[in-house]
């Protein structure tokens, strides 16, 4: 009776309640001969390749130049030249604010200036007079035609002038130095751009008073290339030290030498981006390092400001084991592969999960096609060995069963029940045919159906 309870239940009704009486050997050996239907099952190969293992991070675009366009010098706004939102050359002019007032600033610079170089030239003509005044005061003092006084008066005299003459000629660069601040300010009146981007739309209006400094008229961003900003975990980067497959970079080190760019809409960007640079610390807050990518934007499709994925390969798995994802059977905790030994039993092997991907693979109906992969590793002894031990000498040779597993595996549960109680060949069955995918459609019309 105790083996026909064990196959009764790993059945699962599969298999008649009819009461088999004798003793153990007689109950296994009457099970064995009465046996099972072979069930029907689609298999694929399982597949063996160099895996490149991929990671992802969250990162968002911004100008690799961002400035804010703040006015220089207070006015009345006269004109916006640029249109919003443009492409703007660097020096093109964006606004114009009313000159009047640095322009009179200007014009009495330029007429100080002149006073200040008429001042020195006055200040020359007495010092050359005074000179001359010493020299001939010099032979008349030797031959007692003047006195002492008037000849140390005279040397006074021509100190004062010298003072005179340096004092105009520092009012004339202090008159200079005014009339550069007053050119400075009335070019400051026509506001450019500081680089080539894409200048926002303005904050201000013709007519507006705008203050020196105190308003953002518009901001400017150079997008080509743009910049990424990303966080990569801690955690991440140890590992790759660990396995040191850093990537060697000009003064920096990186997991990531290149990287692909997801866009909101889940599409790739054409272009690949590059590292330019990676933050020396690990933020406390986030527990991540920061990176800063540069990616080409020729045709401007992308704009500051936007989320994106940061997409980069960190590594590879040489000879890794691979199975369709819908072939997993999951049982008590356990993730199982099932595949069909020699005598067309299914074959269960307890596996770890690896990396999840999207592979082109080979379909039963001899065409290619995405699917989903799951990367596998035994958890008790390595597959290609628990292969070996059960006739299957090539790892690929084996089987994988897709569809029909649940039922693949209350057949194998059945078998060892039956093998344990005294029964010998493969009495639970399974018949193969090449697994084919098909991608899933609505049961219900539908515009997002895709």
């Amino acid at each position: 009776m105790k083996a026909t309870y064990i196959v009764t239940m790993a059945l699962g009704g599969l298999v008649a309640g009819t009461a088999l009486v004798g003793c153990k050997d007689n109950a296994g050996n009457q099970a064995a001969q009465r046996g099972m239907a072979p069930i029907n099952v689609t298999v694929m190969p399982l597949q063996k390749r160099t895996v490149e293992l991929t990671s992802t991070w969250f990162g968002h675009l911004r100008g690799v130049e961002q400035a804010d366009i703040r006015p220089e010098v207070s006015g009345k706004l006269l004109e916006q030249v640029y249109w919003h939102g443009s492409l703007c050359e660097k020096g093109e002019v964006l606004f114009r604010i009313d000159p009047a007032t640095y322009q009179a600033a200007y014009d009495q610079a330029v007429a100080n200036v002149a006073a200040a170089k008429a001042g020195v030239l006055q200040a020359e003509v007495a010092d050359e007079q005074a000179g001359k005044d010493v020299e001939r005061y010099t032979s008349l003092v030797e031959n007692g035609s003047i006195s002492d006084k008037q000849f140390t008066d005279a040397q006074h005299a021509k100190r004062r002038c010298e003072a005179a003459l340096a004092m105009a000629r520092a009012q004339v660069v202090q008159a200079e130095a005014a009339l550069e601040m007053a050119r400075l300010n009335l070019d400051r009146c026509t506001i450019r751009a500081p680089f080539q981007g894409l200048a926002s739309q303005s904050t201000v209006s013709v007519g507006d008073f705008v203050a020196a400094g105190q308003v953002v008229m518009t901001r400017m961003s150079s997008i080509d290339p743009i910049r990424v900003d990303f966080s990569v975990p801690a955690r991440q980067m140890n590992e790759q030290v660990q396995t040191s497959e850093y990537y060697d970079m000009p003064d920096k080190m990186s997991p990531v030498k290149e990287f692909d760019l997801i866009l909101e809409d889940g599409t790739v960007f054409e272009h690949k981006g590059q590292v330019h640079a990676v933050d020396s610390e690990v933020s406390q807050a986030t527990g991540t390092v920061k990176f800063v990518g540069y990616i080409p934007n020729p045709k401007l499709k992308l704009r500051a400001g936007s989320a994106v994925r940061v997409q980069a390969k960190t590594g590879e798995i040489k000879d890794a084991l691979l199975v369709p994802s819908r072939a997993l059977v999951s049982s008590m905790n356990h993730r199982f592969i099932y595949v069909v030994a020699p005598d067309n039993t299914p074959l269960g092997i307890d596996v770890k999960l690896g990396k999840e991907l999207v592979l082109d693979m080979p379909n039963g109906d001899g065409t290619t096609v995405p699917m989903l992969m799951q990367v596998v590793t035994g958890t008790v002894k390595p597959i290609a060995e628990t292969l070996r031990e059960n006739g299957i000498e090539n790892v690929e040779d084996a089987q994988v069963i897709v569809g029909g597993g649940q039922m693949a595996a209350q057949y194998a549960m059945a078998n060892a029940a039956m093998r344990a109680q005294g029964a010998q060949g493969g009495f639970g069955t399974v018949a193969p045919q090449p697994f084919i995918y098909e991608k899933p459609t609505s049961t219900v019309s539908s515009v997002t159906a895709e």
